[in-house]
């Protein structure tokens, strides 16, 4: 069965051949490349070049691919250089989308709007989404260029009014959004309802758990998440992708306390590789797959 997962299980910097050799080992065959997504980093021909190797040896195929968030070059930022030098980064990923052939496209974090956020912060996140607009009018030749699509995530307790507006104006032939099931789980906001109301615009999957308080990105059914009406939105979208699930060791039953994330045996990568690709296989029998 075709399934994709994220890159960074354990990490989300260093070498990630290790990550990629196990993923390969625990039956999944597609990837979303997440990592370095909380960083400034640009690949260059030489990562891109071993980054192809290993895809070849471990008999991987890239889908999707984790744009940089939480960094200073942000393509939504009201600095103009910092702006612009977001979009460079964005132009970066969509080179290397097309270098290692990724099937899928980039997906990209968005200010938000939280229901708990304050005047103040909701005028700022307004001029950051401003910048975004603009942004994203400079980047409509690039993506019909290399013919990639943007997806945004909904994000942890955000109220849509981004969101919405983004869907509501923009074309689906560049831009449409990733369903992250973990963020919709948030009881700041659920969100369930706006992404099944969406469902059509679903063009990317961000697929894990979480006890509605943090964003965790434990495997399906190790939390609170209603899998049943998660698995009903994605059947309804028309989502036609091979699909992903965007998890991580680190608040699993597997992750071993006596060792930090990068000392972690490589036996509590497998087992929580091999537990993981179970539950995803069900929750894939779920969605018809």
């Amino acid at each position: 069965m075709d399934l994709s997962v994220s890159t960074n299980i354990v990490l989300s910097n260093g070498d990630p051949e290790s990550s990629l050799r196990q993923i390969s080992e625990a039956g999944f065959t597609h990837l979303l490349w997440s990592h370095h997504w909380n960083s400034d980093f640009a690949y260059g021909k030489y990562e891109l070049a071993a980054i192809k190797e290993m895809l070849k040896t471990y008999n991987l195929k890239l889908q999707d691919v984790h744009g940089c968030a939480n960094a200073e070059k942000s393509f939504f930022s009201p600095i103009e250089y910092q702006r612009k030098a977001g979009i460079e980064l964005m132009i970066n990923r969509i080179e290397m989308m097309q270098e290692l052939e990724a099937s899928g496209v980039l997906v990209m974090h968005q200010p938000r709007i939280k229901t708990n956020s304050s005047p103040e912060e909701i005028t700022y996140k307004r001029s950051q989404f401003a910048s975004l607009l603009r942004s994203m009018d400079e980047l409509v030749p690039v993506l019909e260029k290399y013919k990639i699509r943007i997806a945004f995530e909904n994000m942890p307790g955000d109220t849509w009014e981004f969101q919405r507006y983004l869907l509501d104006n923009y074309s689906p032939e560049l831009f449409g959004f990733c369903f992250d099931t973990g963020h919709a789980n948030i009881e700041l906001r659920n969100q369930l309802d706006d992404c099944y109301e969406y469902r059509s615009r679903i063009i990317s999957l961000h697929i894990h758990d979480n006890d509605g308080l943090v964003d965790k990105h434990t495997s399906p059914f190790t939390g609170t998440l209603n899998w049943d009406k998660t698995a009903a939105i994605i059947k309804d979208s028309g989502y036609t992708g091979v699909l992903n699930f965007e998890l991580h060791l680190k608040h699993s039953e597997f992750m071993v306390p006596a060792y930090p994330l990068n000392q972690q045996p490589e036996s509590a990568v497998k087992a929580f590789l091999d537990d993981a690709y179970r539950r995803c296989v069900k929750f894939a029998g779920m969605c018809g797959r």
